[in-house]
């Protein structure tokens, strides 16, 4: 059997051989460019030499790889590896792209992520007019256009009455979010075979477009006590919604889709919540404390596939517009969202004593390290609890 390329050679792509059961092997390459591997098969096969036939096959096969491996070689040389298909993705359009994209989001309901993608798009536009292909996206593409975002001014679709208004910077908020949905499209894209690797990443996180992190809003027990004493009309189910995700986490999205089903009961006789989450699309197992239970409407006759809570507002956007009234009637000032219920849960459940890892995993967060801004909010209420003593 032939032996691969020498390791000792500095190439960016080697031929090697993969031992097939049936005798022979398999030839393919082994490319390692910009710190990424992959490895690709050339549907090239050599036989075991028993003639002089299989020889001369075998070393076609050979020469036609080294041809393939030259041709890529070539390709980093002129920088356009890096695509899957580069005469498709040449051709392919980023801006129509995220476009589809942005309609996506709209059909599932993701309003808010496609207003953000289109005002990205119509900035992309600007920066670089819309012939914006794939083979244009580069590192130094992006911080071009991050260039272009910091010199940017707010621009409104609707008339603005002040004109001067028109002219103020935008918000270091909004270029981080414009930019953050730059990077889920060529995350995606990347994803979707489009690209080998996003460039963004490669971009240092001290030029990438950053705002201070703010707190995170959430209610005290004493808070949340007041708006479960707090009237409200019975006509949908943001109350009680909001309730059951201050004592569970779910974000609105998973409690709108919610449905009796996904409750059951396992063998200890304890109820739990068997779903997957929307945004990730991950299972999620949830334990329900009798607190959440409480704020379950009663099914009555309902089926197992109706949703609990089927009579929210369609856009979390709406029940916040009802639950701010809530919020006001309780005599509560701070600004609270229903995304508040969950930054709740966090930081009540850390309070009394649930460790970080298991809040994580309640939450569904598939990384601790997004949990731990509750912990640093527990750590401030402490040490705020502990200065409240006077000194002698």
């Amino acid at each position: 059997m032939r032996k691969d390329d020498s390791d000792t050679i500095k190439e960016p792509i080697k031929i090697r051989y993969k031992e097939l059961q049936k005798g022979g092997a398999s030839i393919y390459l082994d490319c390692y460019v910009n710190g990424i591997r992959e490895y690709k098969f050339l549907n090239l096969y050599l036989k075991e030499e028993k003639t002089r036939a299989d020889k001369l096959w075998n070393k076609e096969q050979v020469r036609l790889a080294n041809a393939i491996k030259a041709q890529y070689i070539i390709d980093i040389q002129n920088g356009e590896y890096g695509f899957k298909d580069k005469n498709r993705t040449r051709k392919l359009s980023f801006i129509k792209y995220c476009e589809d994209m942005a309609e996506d989001y709209e059909e599932n309901g993701h309003k808010s992520c496609a207003i953000l993608l289109r005002s990205a798009i119509q900035r992309l536009i600007r920066y670089k007019g819309k012939a914006i292909m794939f083979s244009h996206i580069d590192k130094e593409f992006l911080i071009g256009f991050i260039e272009f975002l910091n010199n940017d001014t707010r621009d409104f679709d609707r008339e603005c009455k002040d004109k001067k208004r028109k002219q103020k910077p935008i918000s270091n908020v909004y270029k981080e979010a414009l930019f953050a949905r730059l990077m889920v499209a060529l995350n995606k894209a990347e994803r979707d075979g489009i690209i080998l690797k996003n460039p963004g990443k490669d971009i240092d996180r001290s030029i990438k477009p950053h705002s201070e992190p703010k707190s995170r809003c959430y209610l005290t027990l004493d808070e949340v006590q007041k708006i479960i004493d707090t009237d409200y009309r019975p006509d949908n189910d943001v109350k009680p919604a909001f309730l059951f995700s201050c004592f569970s986490g779910l974000r609105y999205s998973d409690i709108q889709k919610m449905t009796w089903k996904e409750i059951t009961v396992n063998q200890d006789g304890l109820a739990q919540l068997e779903t997957s989450m929307k945004k990730t699309g991950k299972p999620l197992y949830l334990p329900l404390s009798d607190n959440a239970l409480k704020w379950l409407p009663e099914r009555g006759d309902m089926p197992e596939e109706s949703h609990v809570f089927y009579k929210l507002p369609d856009q979390v956007t709406n029940a916040d517009v009802r639950l701010k009234t809530l919020v006001k009637n309780a005599g509560i000032t701070k600004h609270v969202t229903f995304h508040v219920a969950r930054h709740t849960f966090a930081t009540l459940t850390l309070s009394y004593g649930a460790d970080l890892y298991t809040v994580s995993k309640l939450l569904g967060h598939s990384n601790v390290r997004t949990t731990q801004i509750y912990a640093k909010i527990v750590d401030e209420n402490k040490r705020k609890a502990v200065n409240l003593i006077p000194t002698l």
